[in-house]
């Protein structure tokens, strides 16, 4: 459970300064730097950075000799010692900071996100610890970072766990590190922790403020809409403002202040419901013609973290001709999901709530709950969003079942404008009519399938003839399909592993799909294939083909074309037409 952290939203829209760059680092295997050989906490420990004091004095370790590793990055693509390497490294930057900023309002040590616990120090001192790899979250440093050099020091540990989110097993590449920028954000003394916006499905425009350090009126601005407001708590704005629509993103600038914090926001309003078997968006039936994506940087196989990261993939995704794209299998950084906003595109966030969860565990839930919220305040300002998924392919039973139950209706109570969801896996089976009657179809909004005829089962020949239905009258969205090819190995279409074959897996697919669409009858209102690119899974072993990566990109892990890739392109762009 997170210790001694808070939820600060905008804050790429705050003052800041960068402590990217280059850390020494120290890796502990065994967590020596933490932990005594009695098992207790070790008083000098890594974490209290000593120095010698005289020359007879013993210290084991030195941050100053040791070596670097950049920020924001993961360990396992910097050194490759550390390719496989699960558990502690030390982190450690010294810090000076301005004595104006120091004697005046408050100063917080903000992480993008650290995989997978990590805990903070400050000169010595211990001061939180966070679990969750992908969430972003603050320590207040206010009166602990002094005039002159400061020590902070980061224990990142990425080991799997099983009481953890994500446990033991995922098909993704274990990185461990302060994947994402860190930086110290200066506020006022009464500041504005949260401010957001966004649209009901009816049409009202709602929001919310949370302060900290005093109480007091908020002003919100919106010039394009000719408002200027007092506002406080959450409240309910009576205005209609042009919307956002999916391929012609509006967005518009909206300024919060109080007292002497201010911060400026680029706003959409839309809204999202279902009607039926339908997704309806600002009124209007929409098919999602989609794609999954894994936060991982377009060439070279590191965890993604920049604006242009984020750019050049959705850019992949809009030149095949989606309109959506699932953000998978946990929380993404900031930048894509502004990036989407600024590009039209509709998307998915998820939970890395995946294979082998401890669902009877409470601790677990616990922290299921504190990444959820960590995900949905930095996030519900984003008209791009439009489905919160709190999970990806876990097996049926009344203990998973509740657990994600009470983690819908938390997201529902933060955030109670946009539908929910969460990926299920279908059990193989050689029937060509599907049915889906898993329990946890009547807690979601829409009904999400993972399914993999004519790869892990199930006959190509006979995809065009499936059908699916569920038993709930709500929308069905194939969350994942397809297959693996290694770019660039041709062949015949019954050959595995060529891109001639992945091709023909694809245009059965998409046979079937044409049937099954609500506008031709069936129950079907998307997808969203697996996956953009091929991207690095630990378990995909197989020499000259998968070394080390998930093949099913219809990318390459460097962004070539597959064959498939202009398959799809070719019915999306019939669709959009």
């Amino acid at each position: 459970m997170n210790i001694g952290t808070v939820n600060i939203s905008n804050v790429l829209q705050r003052s800041r300064i960068s402590l990217n760059g280059e850390w020494n680092v120290i890796v502990d295997p065994y967590e020596m730097g933490y932990l005594g050989i009695l098992g207790d906490r070790n008083r000098r420990g890594f974490f209290r950075d000593h120095k010698p004091r005289h020359s007879g004095d013993r210290v084991e370790y030195d941050f100053d000799s040791s070596p670097k590793l950049t920020v924001p990055g993961d360990w396992n693509t910097q050194d490759e010692r550390l390719h496989f390497y699960e558990g502690t490294v030390w982190y450690r930057r010294i810090v000076e900071v301005p004595a104006e900023q120091v004697a005046t309002g408050r100063i917080f040590l903000h992480i993008g996100a650290a995989n997978h616990t990590s805990r903070v120090f400050l000169n010595g001192e211990e001061l939180s610890t966070h679990a969750g790899g992908f969430s972003p979250y603050a320590v207040e440093l206010t009166g602990r970072l002094t005039v002159g050099t400061n020590s902070l020091v980061i224990q990142v540990d990425n080991r799997r766990e099983p009481d953890r989110i994500p446990a033991m097993r995922s098909d993704w590449w274990n990185f461990g590190g302060l994947t994402r920028s860190v930086d110290l954000v200066f506020v006022p003394d009464v500041f504005m922790r949260h401010a957001w916006l966004t649209m009901a499905p009816d049409g009202r425009v709602i929001g919310g403020v949370t302060l900290c350090g005093g109480e007091s009126d908020v002003r919100l601005r919106i010039p394009s809409l000719n408002l200027d407001t007092r506002v406080k708590g959450v409240f309910e704005l009576d205005i209609a403002p042009d919307r956002w629509n999916p391929g012609a993103p509006v967005l518009h600038k909206v300024h919060w202040s109080c007292e002497n914090d201010h911060v400026t926001d680029d706003v959409g309003f839309r809204t999202v419901e279902t009607d039926g078997t339908d997704i309806v968006v600002n009124g209007t039936r929409t098919f999602l013609h989609g794609i999954s994506i894994h936060s991982e940087t377009p060439s070279g196989g590191r965890r993604a973290n920049t604006v242009d990261h984020a750019t050049t993939l959705l850019r992949w995704a809009q030149e095949l001709g989606a309109n959506f794209v699932r953000l998978a299998h946990y929380q993404h950084d900031e930048h894509i999901v502004r990036e989407a906003d600024r590009r039209g595109i509709l998307a998915w966030c998820e939970l890395p709530v995946y294979w082998g969860i401890e669902f009877n565990q409470s601790n677990v839930l616990g922290n299921a709950q504190e990444q959820l919220e960590e995900l949905i305040v930095r996030d519900r300002s984003r008209a791009a969003v439009i489905f919160w998924s709190v999970a990806n392919e876990t097996l049926p039973s009344t203990e998973r079942t509740a657990f994600l139950t009470t983690l819908a209706e938390r997201a529902r109570e933060l955030d109670p404008t946009r539908l929910i969801s969460a990926a299920m896996l279908t059990i193989p089976t050689q029937e060509v009519d599907h049915l889906i009657d898993d329990a946890l179809g009547a807690t979601v909004d829409v009904i999400a399938i993972n399914q993999y005829l004519g790869w892990y089962y199930g006959d190509r020949e006979t995809i065009a003839k499936a059908t699916w239905r569920s038993i709930f009258d709500k929308p069905i969205v194939f969350t994942e399909m397809g297959g693996g090819a290694k770019a660039g190995f041709h062949g015949d279409e019954d050959e595995i592993w060529t891109e001639e074959y992945q091709a023909a897996l694809y245009r059965a697919q998409i046979e079937m799909v044409r049937a099954n669409r609500t506008d031709s009858g069936g129950e079907v209102a998307g997808l969203s294939p697996w996956i953009l690119k091929d991207f690095r899974a630990p378990g995909r072993v197989l020499p000259g083909i998968q070394d080390g990566y998930n093949r099913k990109g219809l990318l390459s892990e460097e962004g070539e074309r597959k064959l498939a890739f202009g398959v799809l392109q070719s019915y999306y762009g019939e669709a959009a037409n």
